[in-house]
């Protein structure tokens, strides 16, 4: 969040916000036991969404960090389309499109994200 200039202030409020989250499972009317949540965003959080966006933006710009894609819309490349969780890659041919996919894997992995392949519905 600081490569994107956001406050340290506000960057020192999310993290105290994450630090001591805590989680239970609804089950039949009951809570089962109380657990720390290590990772991922609060589901049904309002900032959740944000921060989500954040950490894949900056997955984004270091996997695509000179890449060079050739589909051009209007005078514009255009590697990939993107909506909440789904990233589709954009190629003019397969070799290309598996170099974007390496790089995506590669840098994923990196930041403790696995790509899946699978759709579930």
């Amino acid at each position: 969040m600081r490569k994107y200039n956001i406050s340290p202030n506000l960057v020192s409020i999310i993290q105290n916000l994450y630090d001591k989250a805590t989680s239970a499972v609804l089950h039949n009317g009951a809570f089962g036991d109380w657990f720390r949540t290590m990772t991922g965003v609060r589901q049904g959080c309002l900032l959740s969404p944000l921060l989500f966006n954040i950490f894949l933006e900056r997955i984004m710009a270091d996997a695509l960090e000179d890449h060079e894609g050739s589909v051009s819309i209007g005078g514009r490349t255009i590697t990939n389309l993107r909506f909440a969780d789904d990233i589709d890659g954009l190629a003019r041919g397969e070799k290309e499109l598996a170099s974007l996919v390496e790089r995506l894997d590669v840098t994923s992995r990196a930041y403790g994200m696995e790509i899946s392949t699978k759709k579930q519905s």
